[in-house]
């Protein structure tokens, strides 16, 4: 099954999905009341990086559209942007999913 996901993870056309992103950041930020400085502190990016990925002068990372994500998912608002966009992908939610809960039992008396 993880072979299978992780295929699936691997046809995503992720430049497509970043350039979307960038693009309709200032739009999305604007309708959840956010400034793009917000989504940059949030996501642990520098403001004018951000600003030059938004101008489309500079491409996004893959961890930075992950960052963002996670940003605009924890937000009720920006979590409708992101599932009406297509932004989170069943496939990388698939992913993500993988595994999660297998992993052996941890000594907490570490």
């Amino acid at each position: 099954m993880a072979d299978a996901v992780m295929e699936e993870l691997n046809k995503l056309d992720r430049d497509t999905l970043m350039g979307q992103l960038a693009s309709d950041l200032p739009w999305i930020s604007g309708e959840m009341g956010y400034k793009i400085g917000i989504i940059a502190e949030r996501s642990g990016m520098d403001y004018d990086r951000l600003k030059l990925i938004v101008t489309g002068n500079r491409k996004m990372k893959w961890s930075e559209y992950m960052s963002i994500l996670f940003v605009l998912w924890e937000d009720e608002k920006g979590r409708e942007f992101v599932e009406k966009r297509g932004y989170f992908p069943d496939a990388l939610k698939k992913a993500m999913a993988i595994n999660r809960n297998d992993h052996g039992q941890m000594n907490e008396n570490i």
